[in-house]
């Protein structure tokens, strides 16, 4: 079992849950974590999240959003803000256990290519059902039904089959109410294939798929 420390900011798991709600859990989701690690502390924060498609992922798709976050996270000057890790979904309302195959096979391959340090720090996120839920009923008890569930890589098995205690996995006060708020708001929230898809439509000035400055919180 993983002894890695892990927080998660309400603007990460805002966008999480608004990508995840989007698209009705009918279809896979996957995203870019953004933050810092430390690997000598085993301290990973989550601080944003970057939407990429609402479908099984391509390599190029994959790739060219990895190259375009890579580059947007260096012209912001802070060296410490990098890719750390992947968030999934899965397309099933009823798998909350594990996290699909396209996830685990690309976080393999991202921490193999140092991505967030590589090894202990890289990362994968499962958004769930019954934690999206618990956010927005006011009936449900969040703590029992987390949001996100967070792996990292077996170092036998090389498998992201090894799951952060929940007690270590941390989220900043009051983000089960932000999330409820921003679903009920409908924010938009955009990834990179609705990015591509719907290039020259009178919308697409106003996907910024990267930042989805709309968020508020």
């Amino acid at each position: 079992m993983s002894t890695t420390r892990i927080s998660v900011s309400s603007l990460a798991e805002t966008k999480m849950a608004l990508h995840s709600a989007k698209h009705g859990f009918s279809n896979p989701i996957h995203g870019i974590i953004v933050g810092k690690s430390s690997g000598t502390d085993s301290v990973v924060e989550i601080i944003d999240a970057v939407p990429v498609c609402h479908e099984v992922p391509t390599k190029p798709i994959v790739d060219m959003a990895l190259r375009l976050v890579d580059a947007h996270l260096q012209q912001q000057g802070d060296d410490d803000l990098t890719i750390i890790g992947w968030y999934t979904s899965n397309a099933s309302t009823s798998d909350d256990e594990t996290p699909n195959l396209s996830a685990c096979r690309i976080a393999s391959a991202m921490s193999d290519c140092g991505q967030g340090g590589g090894g202990d720090n890289f990362i994968l996120v499962m958004v769930t059902t019954s934690g999206l839920l618990a956010a927005v009923s006011k009936d449900s008890d969040s703590s029992l039904s987390p949001l996100c569930r967070v792996f990292q890589k077996d170092a036998k098995t090389k498998a992201f089959s090894n799951e952060v205690d929940s007690s270590l996995v941390t989220q900043e006060n009051d983000t089960s109410y932000i999330i409820s708020k921003a679903l009920s708001k409908e924010m938009p929230i955009y990834d990179f294939v609705d990015h591509i898809t719907n290039y020259g439509s009178e919308d697409w000035n106003s996907m910024d798929w990267i930042k989805n400055g709309a968020i508020k919180l």
